[in-house]
């Protein structure tokens, strides 16, 4: 009985960012559109926000949301346009550094995003089983030790910054994913070769699977 009350309270907040470097959608923002539609999430208190692909707007908007709201759980979705598959990303490094601007024409040069934090944080979460958890579920995904720095990575950090100094988050993960199928249509490097993609409904089962494993992780530490 106590482990179903825990379940149903359970507060969480998911974020998404507006798109970026030219692309005209989001995976991650397309994800938050379907959230409030899903009947998995029924039995959670969800949040979702969306997130300026801003170095500065994006620690601000995040700062605000934890100064009023308390969360079990954190889970960051942004995109990779790289990448072949899902990748739960282990660490966040105190650094902002781009070739590129952000969406508020900012390049950042080598700057801490919290100059009073640690060089770097890593999750609580244990990617190794949840990692093993999503192949169980057909559902492809990497561990990666590096998200880059560019407003992906300061978001990640920020929030585990809070989580060890404030413990809210309790727990965080950022994860990575790759184009969807309309992005790349006309994305070629090579002849006969297409950038890779994964479909829509996959990604949101990935995040339904993510949220069910590190749920009952969380349950089973009360």
């Amino acid at each position: 009985m106590f482990v179903h009350v825990k379940l149903i309270n359970m507060r969480i907040l998911i974020t998404g960012f507006e798109p970026f470097g030219g692309e005209k959608i989001n995976p991650s923002q397309k994800i938050l559109r379907k959230i409030g539609k899903l009947k998995f999430f029924s039995g959670f208190s969800v949040d979702s926000v969306l997130l300026p692909v801003s170095f500065k707007r994006s620690v601000e908007v995040l700062k605000n949301q934890y100064e009023n709201n308390v969360y079990d759980f954190v889970l960051h979705l942004g995109q990779a346009g790289s990448r072949t598959c899902i990748v739960l990303e282990a660490l966040g490094v105190n650094l902002m550094d781009s070739k590129n601007p952000d969406n508020d024409g900012y390049t950042a040069n080598e700057e801490p995003i919290m100059p009073d934090g640690a060089l770097a944080y890593r999750t609580k979460i244990n990617l190794k089983k949840l990692s093993e958890y999503l192949s169980r579920n057909k559902i492809p995904n990497v561990i990666s030790y590096h998200a880059g720095l560019y407003v992906c990575n300061t978001v990640n950090y920020y929030s585990f910054y809070c989580s060890e100094r404030y413990s809210n988050p309790a727990v965080s993960l950022f994860v990575h994913l790759p184009f969807l199928p309309e992005q790349v249509v006309e994305k070629t490097f090579l002849p006969g070769y297409r950038t890779p993609s994964m479909s829509l409904n996959l990604q949101i089962r990935a995040v339904e699977k993510i949220i069910d494993f590190v749920s009952t992780q969380i349950i089973s530490n009360f």
